[in-house]
């Protein structure tokens, strides 16, 4: 699963959320229709592998100098302009995201009596397989979660955020509502990569138009399985090499909700592709309340990073920092 870098950490993994969403529109326009994926209901225990990567998610954060929790305090600090990058965040900043990160864990959590269990597999055209995995949390809302497992057996994990309070969120894109689909990525390389939409819509719409980064829209039935008490949907689709841009939930022809893929989130993918593949990371010494030793080559891709989405226009020009 492709890894978004630098500041757009989180918000890249956030393709949920409704925004611009508008019921009782007038008719949507036509669309090319496509035949409905072909989702399987099924009601399973996840396999040992996936139930230790749900236990990861649950799992309380690592907040060591050099964990992965840390560097994305680094990076937020480093994009709000507080701090330059490769410096370790202030007690404060790991204090604040340590409470974020655990309030979200515990939104996760599955209640008594409801394991996560896979609810939906969508079969890939390389032999692979895309499982969603659904649960109720300790207030009884529905979470989801997604594996995607391409034909060599490598996966890649969707964040369960359908069920974490808007307010504990990483990102307001967190929150669901009508439309809570989430795009992940597998392959070995921007070159293989081939993405997934998944997740849940609302039970009474009848069908989605999926326009992807290519500009071609198409219109799909849902037909999933119900969840939640039926008033979800399930939904899995296979985008191929390109991701999703646009989605607009029907029902009856009449818009029900849509929601765009964020512009920095497109930008990053589109700028990716564009700069190459990010550099393999330099060996991490032992843990130390030092300063993280910098990386010239990942400083590079960075900065070619940042340049490219800020000409694009999704981001601001930030200041220059030295490490």
């Amino acid at each position: 699963m492709r890894l978004l870098a630098g500041l757009i950490a989180v918000l890249a993994v956030a393709g949920c959320g409704s925004v611009a969403g508008r019921t009782g529109a007038p008719a949507a326009p036509s669309a090319p229709l496509a035949a409905a994926p072909p989702i399987q209901a099924v009601d399973e225990a996840p396999s040992e592998e996936l139930q230790r990567s749900l236990d990861l998610e649950f799992a309380p954060p690592a907040l060591g100098p050099q964990s992965s929790s840390t560097m994305t305090v680094v990076l937020f600090a480093w994009g709000g302009g507080s701090s330059p990058p490769n410096t370790v965040p202030t007690a404060a900043e790991t204090a604040t995201i340590r409470a974020q990160f655990e309030g979200q864990r515990a939104a996760l959590l599955p209640a008594a009596g409801s394991p996560p269990r896979v609810v939906a597999r969508l079969p890939l055209a390389d032999g692979g397989e895309a499982l969603l995995v659904a649960w109720q949390n300790r207030d009884g809302v529905l979470c989801t979660d997604t594996e995607v497992a391409d034909g060599q057996g490598s996966g890649g994990g969707g964040p369960g955020s359908s069920c974490v309070p808007a307010e504990l969120a990483a990102s307001p894109l967190l929150h669901c509502a009508q439309i809570c689909l989430t795009s992940n990525g597998s392959g070995s390389n921007l070159v293989d990569e081939r993405w997934v939409l998944s997740g849940t819509v609302a039970a009474d719409a009848d069908a989605i138009d999926v326009t992807t980064a290519d500009g071609a829209t198409a219109e799909y039935p849902l037909t999933g399985p119900l969840l939640g008490g039926g008033d979800r949907r399930a939904f899995l689709l296979e985008l191929g090499k390109t991701d999703w841009r646009k989605l607009v939930l029907l029902r009856a022809g009449q818009v029900v909700d849509q929601t765009e893929l964020p512009a920095v989130a497109a930008a990053s993918e589109d700028c990716m592709a564009k700069i190459g593949e990010m550099p393999a990371p330099a060996p991490v010494p032992p843990l130390t309340s030092g300063p993280i030793p910098p990386s010239p080559a990942m400083d590079a891709w960075n900065a070619s990073l940042q340049g490219c989405m800020t000409a694009s226009g999704a981001l601001p020009a930030f200041p220059s920092h030295t490490p």
